[in-house]
């Protein structure tokens, strides 16, 4: 019965179709019998008095017949509607305990595949699942394994997470945030919380930012940049590529180091140190003016290295007189203006060395910039010693951004002198060609 579920409707309609039956059977069988129980005789004779009198004795012993046959019919209709119900009940009772029994050893799922108890979704395994494909205790998401239980932390959030209370996307240990993080299967201590990574393919123990490989690593203590530490080996340090222990600045390789590559120092040796003048704010190194700085001798706010003047410098004795929200400071060495990167740039967006163009102010409508290569003077600048506007290489693959020795604007190609022309040692405007061998646009 366990296996075969018959439905009992079919024995319910048979004995409501037998009960209209016998209905139908009685009405007949009272509309005959007066006629055929009475039956006059055809005549006065004796023998039509006989005649009737037989025909009337077998109607009465049909009737006799037909109400016992309506009595064992209505006996049978009643064991018939007992039996369907008897055996609907007993089905009912044999579903019930099945689903009991399986209840009680694999716990209540909804979904489809889930193995264990109180999963919702399809083919987790184990406890308090939500998604798809996850296995072990308390995880939510995509195939996420949480082997280790622990009652302080619960399972995963998120995708191909591998540990415990891990949030995010491919993760392996415990409390992780993030992408690609990488951290041991501790387990919490209330006294003395461990936690894992935050950002992207970290690997130890409390490093925040990206590729960090160690303990404690972080970013710069700058507001914004403390929770993008990059590229640090080793461990408590602060800032960018460092390889050591408690180092605050960037490209630093040793130990207790601040500063910039090669451009540093030993904190040990700021102990013995006057304090730096007139500082204004948290400054992090020696003898810095402003507030938020990191380095040496630094003037303003938010310069890292040494000697920088005015806001958002990196590297050695930039200078970025004018303030403008849309561009930052220099990057490199004795830069002067906004947003240069590279060496003794002046003016505005000026990558490479030596170039010059104005001090302009960014329009997002309609954004200038500076020179790109070498010793140019001007706006829009690719190459080297171009002086004017826009002037670039030659329209050729790989040449295009090498533009050489032309005066005036727009030109493409090597020494020219004029505008919009195209070549090679040009003189005029709108010339195609090289040299005298030349045309006319």
């Amino acid at each position: 019965m366990s296996f075969v579920f018959t439905v009992p409707e079919f024995v319910q309609a048979a004995a409501s179709d037998l009960a209209s039956l016998a209905s139908t059977i009685s009405e007949a069988n009272a509309a005959a019998a007066a006629p055929t129980t009475s039956l006059l005789a055809a005549g006065a004779d004796e023998v039509s008095a006989a005649v009737a009198s037989l025909f009337s004795g077998h109607a009465q012993l049909y009737q006799e017949v037909s109400k016992q046959a309506a009595q064992f019919h209505a006996q049978f209709i009643q064991t018939l509607t007992s039996a369907g119900n008897a055996y609907a009940t007993a089905e009912a009772a044999s579903v019930e305990t099945l689903l009991s029994a399986a209840a009680s050893e694999l716990g209540i799922n909804y979904g489809y595949g889930n193995v264990g108890t109180n999963n919702v979704g399809f083919f987790n395994t184990g406890e308090l699942n939500l998604g798809i494909n996850n296995t072990g205790i308390g995880n939510i998401g995509l195939s996420n394994i949480s082997p280790i239980p622990n009652s302080l932390m619960a399972g995963n959030i998120g995708a191909f997470n591998n540990g415990l209370a891990n949030i995010g996307f491919a993760n392996t240990g415990s409390v992780n945030l993030g992408i690609g993080n990488t951290s041991p299967f501790f387990t919490v201590d209330p006294a003395n919380p461990a936690m894992g990574n935050f950002g992207l393919f970290n690997n130890g123990l409390g490093n925040f930012g990206i590729a960090n490989n160690g303990i404690g690593n972080t970013g710069l203590p700058i507001p914004n940049l403390a929770a993008l530490g990059v590229g640090n080996q080793g461990n408590f340090n602060q800032g960018l590529f460092n390889i050591g222990n408690h180092n605050l600045g960037i490209g630093l390789i040793g130990d207790n180091l601040i500063g910039v590559g090669p451009l540093h120092i030993n904190a040990a040796a700021l102990g013995g140190l006057p304090a730096a003048a007139s500082d204004l704010g948290i400054n992090y190194g020696y003898g810095n003016v402003g507030t938020n700085n990191v380095g040496f001798f630094n003037t303003g706010e938010l310069n890292l290295g040494i000697n920088n003047t005015g806001i958002g410098n990196i590297g050695l004795s930039n200078i970025s007189p004018i303030p403008n929200s849309l561009m930052a400071g220099n990057i490199g060495a004795f830069n002067n203006g906004l947003a240069n990167i590279g060496f003794a740039n002046t003016g505005s967006v000026n990558l490479g060395i030596g170039n010059t163009s104005p001090f302009f102010t960014v329009d997002p409508a309609n954004p200038a910039m500076g020179n790109f290569g070498l010793f140019n003077n001007g706006l829009g600048n690719f190459g080297i010693a171009n002086n004017g506007i826009g002037n670039s290489g030659l329209p050729i693959p790989n040449l295009a951004a090498l533009g050489v020795g032309n005066y005036g604007n727009f030109n493409q190609g090597l020494f020219n002198i004029g505008n919009h022309n195209l070549g090679i040692g040009l003189v005029g405007d709108n010339l195609i060609g090289v040299g005298p061998l030349h045309i006319k646009r």
